[in-house]
């Protein structure tokens, strides 16, 4: 039989943290775990085709030459690329002069930027979280956590510690309960700042846009939300001088290829981010409600005292009954079969 030992060392080798004390749920982990790493992968994913091809090609009449292609490509790329909402078919853009249809896009390269941006704030809470708990958990459970060699009784003894510690601290730790909390809340409000910052970023189309798709695959003949709000083919305008000092407007059609995966990408956001703020506040409902339950049922019995018309001797001796039960229902070779990870 292999040894444990042996395990250790190439788990050390590796660099696995078997270690690591967990200081949140899994609901808090899957903001600035796994939110955080899937708003960093779309940001590499756009960034990495955004350098590796080419994100933008424009058509012209005009520009016969390579060197005045790159250019009119740079530029309308830098530049708002636009579109009608008047559908001519065939999935080209408008081109009337009538300004009340035109729509303007800029969005398209500040992308990367932008999801990296939103990765990050999803990783403050957790942040100020870690800052709050101050590693108390990793302090008393210390010795405690992942593989445990040495013998029973040496285990049996950091059990009973830790057991005794949480009897003699009852009723102390309001303070981190309340930072734990406040961090909750403040990802819901994280939740529903992204969905806010990514409408304006959309141009005030986030917000419906999962909807708005879902009534397009139920509905063929409905209009294509995708295309609407990331066309593939644009307009855009290039102004030159021409050989009598004139200024020439050169009519460019632009296909943006990376809005084939923005429209995915997005999508998908909207789906996370929907499911994350529906979980995210029933957690917290939970939480709030088992909180005011203690609190009502402590009122309820102080009301229902009759023996003594002092609120404040009633609430210490509820206080001492819980700490009272807690040490009654402490049995130390039930503590040892329990293993803390």
């Amino acid at each position: 039989m292999i040894p444990i030992s042996s395990f250790d060392v190439i788990a050390k080798s590796f660099k696995v943290r078997n270690y690591r004390p967990v200081i949140d749920d899994c609901i808090f982990q899957c903001h600035y775990k796994l939110t955080t790493n899937i708003l960093l992968t779309f940001c590499l994913l756009v960034s990495s085709i955004n350098l590796i091809g080419n994100p933008i090609e424009c058509i012209t009449n005009s520009a016969k030459k390579t060197e005045m292609h790159k250019v009119i490509n740079s530029y309308c790329w830098m530049s708002n690329l636009y579109t009608s909402n008047v559908k001519q078919g065939f999935g080209l853009p408008y081109t009337g002069n009538n300004e009340r249809n035109i729509r303007s896009h800029s969005y398209y390269k500040w992308v990367p930027f932008m999801l990296f941006f939103q990765a990050m704030t999803f990783y403050v809470p957790h942040w100020i979280w870690k800052i709050w708990e101050g590693g108390k958990i990793r302090m008393i459970t210390n010795g405690m956590r992942g593989f445990c060699e040495g013998p029973a009784k040496s285990r049996r003894i950091k059990q009973d510690r830790l057991v005794q510690y949480f009897i003699e601290s009852f009723h102390t730790h309001s303070t981190y309960g309340f930072g734990y909390i406040l961090c909750e809340i403040m990802n819901i409000f994280n939740v529903g700042f992204n969905i806010y910052i990514t409408h304006k970023f959309l141009g005030e189309t986030f917000l419906t846009y999962g909807i708005e798709v879902l009534k397009y695959y139920q509905h063929p003949n409905y209009f294509n939300p995708m295309e609407d709000i990331f066309p593939r083919l644009t307009k855009c305008n290039f102004f030159k001088y021409g050989s009598s000092g004139t200024i020439q407007n050169i009519d460019a059609m632009c296909i943006l290829a990376q809005n084939v995966l923005n429209e995915k990408i997005y999508l998908f956001i909207w789906i996370w981010f929907l499911m994350l703020a529906i979980i995210s506040i029933f957690t917290l409902v939970y939480r709030i409600t088992i909180i005011m339950q203690i609190v009502l049922k402590r009122t309820l019995l102080i009301n229902m005292s009759k023996f003594t018309n002092s609120k404040r001797i009633i609430s210490m001796l509820v206080r001492k009954f819980q700490t009272l039960c807690t040490y009654n229902g402490y049995n130390p070779q039930y503590a040892t079969s329990v293993s803390v990870s």
